[in-house]
């Protein structure tokens, strides 16, 4: 019997369920450089309900879960297009194939025990990074904040609009098909209320930091190159969330 090969995206979906339930964290360090490119990694941890969903999900459906078959996740960095490949679903696109092979994924194990997933990239340009999210569909915003990738090689503007989102943008990124039912509809405003995911993005720059201009309760400055954004997604959904500071753009200047 063929050995299935994981397919990305599905993976994403599942990673998006499990934050459904129980409470996960993602951590991204976003790196700026003075020739105006940028990179990320990304770091998923989904122990706690992983450990949760070992706990309470059936041993029928355990072995019968591609999911749970974790062997198949690689335990070293591969990048996207040879994973890609393996699935035999290779992109002819020139410029998406050489994005494909500057994206990488790797799964995570706690003493062989699958723990979450990380994903990086190498120094891209700021039309890479934007082709990033195209590629990687509309779950890519778990992976990386577009509100962090308007770097000119000297200045980060941050829209603080864009570092909140609205109930409707995660219902989209459960939806598994082109439209939901009201039952289903339902549920995901049900599982909603129940998610605690916390982000952390740290935005290192190559430069030291100048100045800042503009304040937002969620972003804080930890050295002379490093910013640090902490949001839970709570927050983030909450229109009336009562902000002490919440300029609505923030200028990280650097040297």
């Amino acid at each position: 019997m063929k050995k299935k090969k994981l397919h990305f995206l599905n993976l994403i979906a599942v990673f998006s369920a499990l934050f459904s339930m129980y409470a996960c964290s993602v951590s991204t360090i976003n790196h700026y450089y003075a020739d105006k490119k940028m990179s990320f990694a990304t770091d998923i941890d989904m122990s706690q309900g992983l450990e949760m969903m070992d706990a309470f999900m059936p041993d029928s459906l355990k072995q019968n879960s591609d999911f749970m078959n974790t062997d198949k996740y690689p335990k070293e960095w591969k990048s996207l297009y040879d994973l890609k490949k393996e699935e035999g679903k290779v992109n002819t696109n020139p410029d998406s194939i050489r994005l494909l092979k500057k994206i990488f994924f790797k799964g995570n194990f706690n003493q062989d025990k699958f723990s979450g997933f990380s994903v990086k990239t190498e120094v891209l340009t700021k039309d890479e990074i934007a082709s990033t999210g195209k590629l990687m569909g509309k779950d890519a915003a778990m992976m990386n904040n577009s509100a962090f990738d308007d770097w000119n090689g000297k200045t980060l503007t941050i829209s603080t609009k864009k570092l909140q989102i609205s109930q409707q943008e995660i219902q989209d990124i459960f939806k598994t098909g082109e439209q939901n039912s009201g039952e289903n509809k339902e549920q995901i405003e049900s599982m909603l209320g129940m998610m605690q995911i916390d982000f952390k993005n740290k935005l290192i720059f190559d430069n030291k930091i100048k100045s800042v201009k503009g304040q937002h309760d969620w972003i804080k400055k930890i050295d002379d190159k490093t910013m640090e954004v902490t949001i839970n997604l709570q927050e983030m959904m909450d229109k009336n969330h009562q902000f002490k500071n919440k300029d609505e753009m923030i200028l990280i200047e650097t040297e």
